[in-house]
């Protein structure tokens, strides 16, 4: 606000250039000039009040980046060597084998996948949780464990077959399930994670294109979906409404709504941001709608290109994993400049740059809040291809490694990464990070092993358990 004393000045001011132009015009009209009356003095004229100077408010300024929080994981200590697999994990935690591929996890005679890679938990009504995990083979699949409420294993089973490389994917708030599939024409599938493979269903509408993850944000009705690809872009599925799903719940219709690409101001049509400085700050974005969703997006893509036009849409090289941060009432920042406070956040990864992305989405802006030039500490390794992505129930976004260093980080916004676990040996890489809904365990697979058997290119399942104090 602009101060009562700057205000006084601006008035004395302008009273006394009044007074000055007053005086100068009485002078210039002969007002002191001799005449045979010199001993008569003119009046002086009445001088009317300067008006008060209105309040004029500090120009808005918009925020340079969103106003995001660490988790309490951002406090864990060093990293010991549990005995494990030699996995190296805070000190006071605990970790433990759940499944392996090629194995039985509850004897039952249905082997645990080969490739395990994204993953959710579902809770179940009985005080236990389901597990799904994909399968990245040909064929494919998601493979599920069921834990009791003392979170001992009493059932695995399969909710999809027959599939094409499902990489990773997303849980939806009506609890199914989405597995993408990673090939170039490759769908999205809709599971039961209490349910059996007859159940799943196909959804096209969801796009045709090298599928990696999806997170959905239930007030706005919408599909965030990454494409793992060098010229890949970030979509946006808008369902139409509200509809029964395959457990029952209802959820949205995801075989009829508008689906497209995401652009950032100033690099459309086939811009990417190169500056990291740049793409640091925050940027508004817009979405455009994708031409012939009915077809496979790279087919399309070349077809516009060729003929000299950018095709639509920003890119994101290699998206990866993707997860909805939704922050409650009282909870939710003001973003300066901004319409809306901070309501809900989507986090995304790209492999192809190691970044991580922020986009806000009832303001409609993004950022990077990870990346190995900024963050990485000069006696640690760079992250080597951010992978899957996932948010605690605390807060904390967990961004996974497909490297030969095989790390699980804690990514703080805009400040310096920390090491959540490590599982050493190389060769492989982790995937499918997910935590029950109290956070006292994390889920994660070290996709081609170690299964200490001699055998490689199998994968291990393990869980974290995380003390109170960093739930």
């Amino acid at each position: 606000m602009t101060s009562k004393k700057l205000i006084s000045s601006r008035r004395q001011v302008l009273r006394s250039m009044f007074l000055g132009s007053v005086a100068l015009g009485i002078y210039g009209c002969g007002g002191s000039s001799s005449s045979s009356n010199n001993s008569s003095t003119p009046d002086t004229p009445d001088v009317p009040d300067v008006p008060d100077v209105p309040d004029v408010p500090d120009p808005v300024v918009p925020a340079t980046e969103l106003p995001l929080q660490a988790g309490p994981l951002a406090n864990i200590g060093n990293l010991v060597e549990s005995d494990v697999d030699g996995t190296l994990i805070p000190e006071g935690f605990s970790i433990r084998r759940v499944a392996r591929a090629g194995f039985s996890p509850s004897f039952n005679f249905t082997l645990w996948h080969s490739n395990p890679d994204g993953g959710a938990v579902f809770q179940a009504d009985d005080g236990g949780w389901v597990y799904v995990s994909n399968s990245e083979s040909t064929p494919g699949g998601v493979g599920a464990l069921r834990f009791d409420a003392n979170g001992d294993i009493s059932d695995n089973y399969r909710i999809l077959r027959d599939t094409r490389n499902n990489c990773a994917g997303g849980a939806t708030p009506w609890q199914t399930w989405l597995s993408c599939e990673e090939v170039s024409d490759g769908q999205v599938y809709e599971c039961d994670p209490f349910g059996s493979a007859d159940d799943a269903v196909a959804r096209p509408a969801l796009g045709i294109f090298n599928h990696e993850a999806v997170a959905v944000d239930l007030p706005t009705r919408t599909l965030y979906l990454t494409e793992d690809s060098g010229s890949g872009r970030l979509y946006r599925f808008t369902s139409i409404g509200a509809k029964t799903s395959i457990n029952g719940k209802e959820g949205l219709d995801l075989d009829n709504g508008l689906l497209e690409v995401l652009e950032i101001e100033g690099f459309e049509a086939g811009g990417y941001q190169d500056d990291l400085a740049v793409a640091r700050k925050l940027h508004k974005v817009k979405w455009v709608a994708v031409q012939s969703p009915e077809r496979t997006q790279a087919e399309v893509r070349s077809e516009i290109e060729a003929t000299g036009v950018g095709a639509p849409g920003t890119v994101f090289k290699g998206g990866e994993g993707i997860w909805t941060q939704e922050f409650p009432e009282g909870q939710r920042q003001t973003v300066d400049g901004s319409d809306h406070p901070l309501r809900a956040v989507i986090f995304f990864a790209c492999k192809g740059d190691n970044r991580v992305y922020a986009l806000d989405v009832d303001n409609e802006l993004i950022e990077v809040v990870f990346d190995n030039e900024q963050l990485t500490a000069v006696d640690e390794l760079p992250y080597d291809d951010v992978d899957n992505l996932v948010v605690s129930p605390a807060g904390d976004v967990i961004v996974a490694e497909d490297g030969d260093a095989m790390r699980l980080m804690v990514m703080i916004p805009n400040q310096p990464a920390k090491i959540l676990l490590q599982v050493p040996g190389g060769e492989s890489e982790l995937t499918g990070p997910a935590f029950t809904a109290d956070g006292s365990r994390l889920y994660f697979s070290s996709q081609r092993g170690p299964v200490n058997l001699g055998i490689p290119w199998f994968g291990t399942t393990y869980e974290l358990t995380i003390p109170e104090e960093y739930r």
